[in-house]
């Protein structure tokens, strides 16, 4: 237990805020040689570690993780420097030990544990980059294993938090659009050229916000719920003109599709941008949503070990990443949910170890 304390310590003490990431995949890739790992490989965006079975295998096992953590925000909400660890009352208090640095080293340290052993499978550790923004380093790493191994099957388990009682088989896909509304611009000081702005037709969409949201549930899944649509920001007109009305509103909004809502959802967007007269963007590549099968086999070692039950995520995780690529794969990990994110952000610290011991036996029974 203390090992991977220690451990945990020094991945929260090296600043990784999402494109700041070098100092600690190098430190990572140090402690896998280190390890005796049969392969390391450290590229931009991950790094990754293989403990090779005897002879050449079929399958493989691998846990993954990302090392990027969100920034610290206002530091004058912190108690203490976020990448200063502290230890008290049971927990590790320090930004990113939850979401999730808890989870990359409970894959560290139980996958470690096999090097050297007579493995029918091999077992490969990930940590990647920039998942806090587009999940940048699953997609780079989903795309070298594609290229460069021959299993014939292969399963991922992500430790993002759940408190380890929640395996999450799936997610909703995202959508990051710029709605763009335009208007004539006009002197404010006429109420009716307010109707006629950019900003009084954003107006009316944000109004009916709500209504669109409700509508969407029709879109249900039985496994994912339904679909979410949520205005995040508005930008619109000139600020150093304030008595001019608004030519142009840009709105950004956060949708979670389900795969019904995947099927009609540019028509959709379409109908709606004649409605209330915009045309939109995406801000980054759409991400589809994520549906596992939660009775397959290396799920039900996993409900059998921890007594977790299965669910969808709420937010979004790089799942589809590997599910792209044919990696069935499942959320499960030792932080806690409700503490990304946030400052004073805390660890429980016999998490770790029920982590550690809970991939140790999944590994066993995977072989």
């Amino acid at each position: 237990m203390e090992a991977s304390v220690e451990l945990l310590k020094k991945l929260v003490s090296i600043p990784s805020a999402s494109g700041n990431e070098k100092e600690i995949l190098e430190y990572i890739e140090q402690w896998l040689i280190d390890k005796k790992f049969d392969f390391v490989l450290r590229e931009k965006s991950f790094v990754a570690g293989q403990i090779k079975a005897q002879v050449k295998a079929k399958k493989a096992v691998i846990f993954a993780g990302h090392i990027d953590t969100v920034v610290a925000g206002n530091l004058e909400d912190w108690n203490f420097p976020p990448t200063e660890p502290q230890v008290k009352d049971g927990k590790i208090f320090g930004l990113g030990v939850s979401d999730m640095k808890g989870g990359d080293v409970g894959n560290l340290i139980a996958a470690a544990d096999f090097v050297g052993e007579a493995l029918t499978q091999d077992i490969w550790v990930v940590g990647t980059a920039n998942e806090e923004l587009d999940g940048k380093g699953s997609e780079d790493f989903a795309n070298w294993f594609v290229k460069n191994t021959d299993y014939q099957s292969a399963v991922c388990i992500i430790s993002e938090p759940t408190s380890l009682n929640k395996i999450y088989v799936g997610q909703r896909g995202n959508h990051f659009m710029k709605l763009h509304f335009t208007g004539k611009a006009g002197h404010a000081s006429h109420q009716e050229h307010f109707g006629l702005s950019a900003l009084g037709t954003a107006s009316q969409f944000l109004a009916n916000i709500d209504t669109i949201a409700e509508d969407l549930k029709k879109y249900k899944n039985q496994v994912l719920g339904v679909p979410s649509f949520v205005a995040t920001s508005i930008q619109a007109g000139d600020s150093s003109s304030p008595n001019k009305t608004a030519d142009y509103a840009d709105v950004v909004v956060d949708c979670r599709l389900t795969p019904e809502l995947e099927e009609v959802f540019e028509a959709y967007m379409e109908e709606l941008g004649k409605k209330y007269n915009f045309t939109y963007e995406n801000v980054v590549t759409p991400v589809l949503s994520t549906l596992t099968d939660g009775q397959a086999p290396f799920v039900e070692i996993l409900k059998e070990l921890s007594d977790a039950t299965t669910t969808a995520a709420v937010g979004s995780n790089d799942q589809g990443f590997f599910e792209n690529i044919g990696v069935s794969t499942v959320v499960f990990g030792p932080g806690e949910h409700d503490q990304g994110h946030v400052a004073n952000e805390y660890f429980i610290i016999e998490n770790l170890e029920k982590h550690i011991q809970l991939l140790k036996q999944f590994i066993h029974q995977m072989q």
